[in-house]
């Protein structure tokens, strides 16, 4: 039987630690897909352009052709719509690209996106931390309570400041470490110990 234990630190949460957490917590899976979805973006919207520019050499010799295809004066109605549909997905692109590349700049440099959104977030403030036998629990002064068992947990992440805990591979928690104060690295050896003894998946990790 494990020797009981329990930690109790206050801290006052601020942006920089969430984002030092998040930037922790970013998973090489979320990295991945979103390079692939800009790759594909970026290799649909060379095709489309190169579709077009063979298109508009085309009819270049018969302007008019085109300009009456396009405001439907002309029996083939279903090339017309399919002619406008074409341009509105073509123009399109352009802001899905965007957004995508915003998503793989957010999930390589997570921290002022985590600021702009947790501004005025109520996981900001003086907390209190406990860590204990039966799992992990943060009271924000005014606020939230939240409690986690050890089973919860199948991974643990950590540098000198911040340990992030995580189920299933996602982030579920973090724990500020420095507010431990010299009682830091046996606050994070714990933490290991209990995950690696929870009743979790197996494929339990930890860096």
């Amino acid at each position: 039987m494990s020797k009981s234990m329990q930690f109790v630190a206050t801290h006052n949460v601020t942006a920089d630690d969430v984002a030092r957490a998040t930037k922790l917590g970013v998973r090489r899976v979320d990295l991945f897909l979103s390079v692939i979805v800009v790759v594909v973006i970026v290799g649909i919207l060379a095709q489309v352009l190169y579709s077009f520019a063979l298109y508009l050499s085309a009819v270049a010799h018969a302007p008019e052709k085109l300009v009456g295809l396009l405001r439907f004066e002309t029996s083939e109605i279903g090339v017309a719509a399919l002619s406008w549909l074409s341009i509105l997905v073509s123009l399109s692109l352009p802001v899905f690209l965007f957004y995508a590349i915003r998503s793989l700049v957010d999930t390589l440099h997570p921290a002022s996106r985590v600021r702009r959104l947790i501004r005025n977030s109520d996981i900001i403030g003086p907390t209190t931390y406990t860590i204990d036998d039966r799992g992990v629990r943060s009271v924000r002064k005014e606020g939230p309570e939240v409690f986690l068992p050890w089973t919860t947990f199948d991974g643990v992440r950590s540098d000198a400041q911040i340990a992030v805990l995580f189920s299933k591979t996602r982030p579920k928690f973090f724990v500020p470490l420095g507010a431990f104060g010299l009682e830091r690295d046996e606050v994070l050896a714990e933490i290991r110990s209990r995950v690696s003894r929870s009743p979790a998946p197996s494929h339990k990790w930890t860096f």
